[in-house]
């Protein structure tokens, strides 16, 4: 099979997967209580802000990112004294959380069984997915907000500080 055929396939064979995983579930999309959710600025900064408290109380220096549901940044930090590339890799987190609708590191745990598939759903994406721990998706009263993503520690700390955040906003 030549190349380019090859191509052609796995875009057919991508596409419906992608759309599979990007359509909204339960109702996502829907309004509850005659007023959608949404994720503001403000609670981006909630989320920043709660974060940076839980990797100040355990000495740790990291970054922090906060996408909307189409994977956009809407709010990013990197604490002084972390790495450059911190900001960078807590971005990619909450990108891979917020696309798939599942934590990164779950998204990891997949893509060992499927790694051409979550290859091509990368570049479909147009940007990186990042398959380790530290991304959370953003979900509120069941509604997928956006992603959210720690990076500087192990993954677990990476996960801690991003699970303190969600849990200061009121996310599931």
């Amino acid at each position: 099979m030549s190349r380019k055929r090859c191509l052609r396939w796995i875009c057919v064979l991508c596409f419906p997967l992608l759309g599979i995983c990007l359509a909204p579930v339960g109702g996502q999309a829907q309004e509850k209580e005659g007023k959608p959710a949404a994720l503001t600025l403000d609670m981006a900064e909630r989320f920043i802000a709660a974060a940076k408290a839980k990797a100040q109380a355990e000495g740790w220096t990291m970054s922090f990112a906060v996408v909307d549901s189409a994977g956009n940044p809407v709010a990013l930090a990197r604490m002084d004294g972390a790495r450059w590339l911190t900001a960078g890799v807590a971005q990619s987190k909450a990108f891979t959380s917020a696309t798939l609708r599942r934590t990164s590191k779950e998204v990891g745990e997949l893509a060992q069984t499927r790694p051409q598939l979550f290859s091509s759903i990368a570049s479909l994406a147009g940007r990186p997915l990042l398959l380790a721990g530290g991304g959370l998706p953003l979900i509120i009263k069941g509604e997928l907000l956006g992603g959210v993503g720690a990076s500087g520690g192990t993954e677990d700390q990476d996960a801690e500080c991003a699970r303190a955040g969600l849990t200061a906003i009121g996310g599931e």
